[in-house]
């Protein structure tokens, strides 16, 4: 069995940092590095098409307490980051909010926008947004940050573009400690049968923000006022333990990697860990796994 003073170490970063990928040409030369934002934007880009009918059905749980944080919206404008297949954007819009989305995938952009034509969609960074100081009223970011480089960049151009008075709000997930019990079974299987030890490029802690502690501090530091948090009770039900593998290598980027780096015998044990963990959740026709997201907004005083 995996320690979990062990598996405590890894959660607060499972991904470690580790030196550059490089990749070469065929006469041997350097030809780039990739980090892991390079490495992000590649694996949003291929899974834009199959992320909103698997983890898409996660995150849409959060959807209305994440609206409900701004009141009323109607005549707001808002803005979802890394607004994905468009979902957020799209109800903020059916609560009278003039909404858009941008995210950095163009393939996520294509997505939403032919889902939801009557918002607005455009590719952008979350680090650097491609909108003046102070154009909107209200700024989500739905399970976002742990997907960014520079995460606290990212809520410091969120404060720019919110007037005075507007407020931002984001969601994270919380880890193995937390009641996360996917990322506890996906996370202690590698810590068993692999290593996380891959030699992909350097990744923030990916459950950083599930500390609400942490979550408040963030917000504090770039600006916000009265920075708050709650933890949402989200649920993922599957109703075959292979839907677990079509979790992770399906619709989500950095964990496929890590398993893919894996010697093919371990990947093997990795798998039937997963699937094994995967039936003890079941529940008559179901398997439950506990989703739980760290929720934190806060608000634009006089600047």
């Amino acid at each position: 069995m995996y320690s979990w003073s062990r598996l405590t170490s890894i959660v607060r970063n499972p991904f470690p940092l580790h030196k550059e990928v490089r990749i070469y040409c065929r006469d041997g030369g350097a030809m780039a590095a990739e980090t892991f934002k390079d490495l992000e934007r590649r694996g949003w880009l291929e899974r834009a098409d199959a992320y909103r009918g698997i983890f898409g059905k996660i995150t849409a749980q959060a959807i209305g307490p994440i609206l409900d944080t701004y009141g009323d919206l109607g005549g707001q404008a808002f803005l979802d980051v890394a607004s994905g297949t468009g979902e957020l954007a799209a109800a903020a819009a059916d609560r009278g909010a003039a909404a858009e989305g941008v995210d950095f995938a163009a393939t996520m952009v294509r997505v939403a926008s032919g889902a939801h034509p009557d918002v607005s969609f455009h590719e952008g960074d979350a680090e650097q947004l491609p909108f003046p100081d102070g154009s909107f009223d209200a700024v989500s970011c739905s399970f976002g940050l742990l997907h960014m480089a520079d995460a606290d960049r990212a809520i410091a151009e969120a404060f720019r573009v919110l007037r005075p008075g507007g407020r931002y709000t984001a969601t994270s997930w919380c880890g193995p400690a937390d009641g996360g019990e996917f990322f506890g079974l996906l996370l202690g299987a590698v810590e068993q049968h692999g290593s996380m030890d891959t030699g992909l490029p350097p990744a923030p802690p990916f459950f950083r923000f599930g500390d609400t502690a942490e979550s408040e501090k963030a917000l504090t530091a770039a600006g916000f006022t009265d920075a708050k948090t709650e933890v949402l009770p989200l649920v993922w039900d599957a109703s075959q333990p292979s839907d677990a593998l079509d979790l992770i290598y399906k619709s989500v980027v950095r964990m496929p990697m890590i398993l893919n780096a894996q010697p093919e015998p371990a990947r093997k044990r990795i798998h039937e860990a997963i699937l094994a963990g995967a039936e003890e959740r079941r529940d008559g026709a179901a398997i439950r796994f506990a989703f739980p997201a760290a929720m934190v907004t806060g608000h634009v005083g006089d600047r």
